[in-house]
């Protein structure tokens, strides 16, 4: 054991000796002495993203014969069974005649799969290259999928007009279900809502989560410009920065990049109007923003769909299946389309090799926390969402790893900030 910890000490001290050097080269080329290479767009990023890897399922929830039910948010697990769920679907994919609505949790023997934010069902069958029925415009929209093994079929949710698409699901059941059972898997007891909530489920008891430290790499401002702009070569320095440390590029139609050199954070501006979407080929708000997303390759690491509005879209990173928070952009990427423009923003640093810790979290089960907020004067039908996520902190001993440490997240008034935030915000008075 003595020599596996000497060998990782000395990884990590060599990883920490690359990136520095790495961003030492990085700034020493910032500000006025930047010299865009020029790089045609017709040479391919290596490993572009897949839209079906990043607009997936991020919650499953198993509903067993008893009744029970157990959450689990293992990735490589949702990853397994939405595989499943399209190698298994029927062709036609008709809506529910009656606007019912669907209880998963009343429906035994079923489990469901959730989506971070409601997403479009045309692009969703589409990305996973399934053929789009006619009726299925690309403004109707899902949040859960549904799979009933009592009748074997997979019903796409519909909440907020209550309509239902389902289709069937093919073959021996049995085989999702030993996906399901598979050891290894591990699941938390969750029981429905006891009261008008923005959740699904409730974590019946306390959670036991683990911290992470994460070595951190700063991305370039090439890998940026080569993921933003059409053509790199038309790129060049905007001269008005030229005593700054910050990065600031520009082409002739008026798109700017602009890197931070404090703070890493990157904002990028540019036209996109219907000619534009017409030349790519995109015909959503996730389609045009993830054209941005797929060019940046793995560089951004482990990264998901998390919230979408008709004008935005927000990606984050996730940690075993939980969002990453933070300031200044760290693991996330905002792409807003609006006035027939685009605006991204982002951050350069990014997590890339975990470190090996033991230390745990005991985060509060879901009641306690809403009992908490009602005390601090909280009114629940104010929480618009509320989920568990990994806080992006910097680490003491070193700039060049980061520290993640889950905790309860709440949105109000349209923005996330962590339990901790929130109460030293109502002790002072402030947001009442």
């Amino acid at each position: 054991m003595k020599l596996i910890g000497k060998l990782i000490r000395y990884t990590l001290f060599l990883m920490i000796a690359l990136s520095l050097f790495l961003s030492w080269k990085l700034w020493t080329n910032s500000g006025s002495k930047i010299e865009e290479q020029p790089v045609n767009k017709s040479e391919q990023i290596a490993n572009m993203k897949q839209p079906k890897d990043v607009f997936l399922p991020v919650k499953l929830v198993y509903h067993d014969s008893k009744g029970d039910h157990y959450y689990s948010s293992k990735e490589s697990l949702i990853q397994s069974m939405s595989k499943e769920l399209f190698e298994r679907m029927g062709d036609e994919l008709p809506v529910e005649k009656s606007r019912k609505k669907i209880d998963p949790h009343l429906i035994k023997g079923s489990f469901d799969l959730s989506m971070s934010s409601s997403l479009s069902l045309a692009y969703y069958l589409k990305i996973n290259e399934k053929e789009v029925p006619s009726h299925i415009k690309k403004d109707v929209t899902f949040r859960r999928i549904l799979v009933s093994f009592s009748d074997n079929h997979i019903h796409f949710i519909d909440n907020e007009n209550n309509q239902i698409y389902q289709t069937e699901l093919l073959g021996d059941p049995s085989e999702v279900k030993d996906i399901l059972r598979k050891e290894g898997n591990r699941f938390l007891p969750v029981d429905n809502p006891k009261m008008d909530l923005p959740v699904y489920y409730e974590f019946k008891n306390d959670i036991t989560l683990k911290k992470y430290s994460y070595i951190v790499a700063t991305q370039s401002y090439t890998m940026f410009s080569k993921a933003f702009f059409d053509d790199t070569q038309e790129v060049f320095s905007n001269d008005d920065h030229k005593a700054s440390k910050n990065v600031s590029l520009m082409n002739a139609e008026g798109g700017t990049l602009d890197i931070m050199y404090d703070t890493g954070e990157v904002r990028f501006n540019s036209r996109f109007d219907s000619e534009k979407a017409r030349d790519l080929g995109t015909d959503t708000i996730y389609e045009d923003t993830f054209f941005y997303l797929k060019n940046t390759g793995n560089a951004l690491g482990t990264i998901r769909y998390f919230e979408g509005t008709p004008n935005r879209v927000t990606y984050r990173n996730y940690v075993e299946g939980y969002p990453i928070f933070s300031d200044n952009g760290k693991g996330r990427m905002d792409i807003s389309r609006e006035n027939k423009n685009i605006r991204i923003s982002t951050n350069q640093e990014t997590i890339q090799v975990p470190i090996p810790s033991e230390e745990e979290v005991v985060l509060e089960s879901t009641d306690k926390i809403i009992e908490k907020l009602q005390l601090k004067g909280i009114d629940v039908k104010d929480i618009q969402g509320l989920q568990i996520g990994y806080t992006w902190e910097a680490n003491q001993e070193t700039k060049q790893v980061v520290d993640l440490v889950p905790e309860w997240y709440i949105k109000l008034k349209d923005k996330w900030e962590s339990l901790s935030d929130v109460s030293k915000m109502l002790e002072k008075g402030v947001g009442e």
